[in-house]
């Protein structure tokens, strides 16, 4: 971490200095990381439109959550009652965030609600517990039987009824197909046909993100329907 600065310096750079901190362990760790930037605001909020609106209180759970860019619109769109797991591969990103929870002022009202977790997907304990989703996995990264892993694990961990909030950066998969060797190819071809059904079957919203670096689409899915 950089030495503290005076208050008006650091509002200035808070910005800076998670993006600084984001691109170091892009160049070091691509594969668990998926992006070139920290989501924008614009995404976060459309990633997290399904938590608004008047609903019981939630159990929600973020997977790979980085710096934290759309774990900070979660908080802010929290009710009372919610609760918000953050798990996050990485424990820089983990740090990061954990700081960020108890210093920063965007969390005063809600950070007794989080908790970050350091860890995997499928280290999460019980089945059906969560309310709701949300995911910053980088699918295009993984090989296709890792993405239907986790899509697997994502359906026993939601209660029927649950939705699965994620994003991808917009035809990625086609912008990179004619320009990688054949394995890769083969790689691409076997992660769209996974996603590409999952969509198919319980795709319940899509809404492209323009504002952001690249430009996204989020997904909205019920995997299990409602009892």
């Amino acid at each position: 971490m950089n030495s503290p600065l005076s208050k008006p310096k650091k509002a200035s750079w808070e910005p800076l200095k998670e993006t600084r901190s984001f691109i170091k362990e892009v160049v070091g760790r691509f594969e668990t990381t998926g992006a070139i930037l920290p989501s924008s605001k614009y995404l976060a909020r459309a990633i997290c439109a399904t938590l608004r609106g008047d609903r019981e209180p939630w159990n929600i759970l973020e997977v790979g959550p980085g710096t934290g860019a759309i774990t900070r619109e979660i908080a802010r769109v929290l009710k009372p009652g919610d609760t918000l797991t953050a798990i996050e591969i990485n424990e820089s990103f983990a740090e990061h965030l954990r700081h960020d929870i108890q210093t920063k002022k965007e969390y005063a009202k809600s950070r007794d609600q989080i908790k970050v977790q350091v860890g995997r997907l499928e280290d999460i304990q019980g089945t059906e517990i969560y309310d709701c989703i949300i995911s910053g996995l980088p699918m295009n990264n993984f090989e296709g039987e890792i993405v239907r892993q986790i899509f697997s694990v994502f359906r026993s961990l939601m209660k029927p009824g649950a939705p699965l909030s994620y994003y991808e950066y917009f035809a990625i998969r086609n912008l990179k197909y004619p320009f990688v060797p054949k394995l890769e190819k083969k790689r691409l071809r076997e992660v769209s046909e996974i996603v590409d059904e999952e969509i198919k079957k319980h795709q319940i919203r899509a809404r492209k993100v323009w504002m952001n670096v690249p430009p996204a689409v989020v997904r909205t899915l019920i995997l299990k329907p409602a009892r």
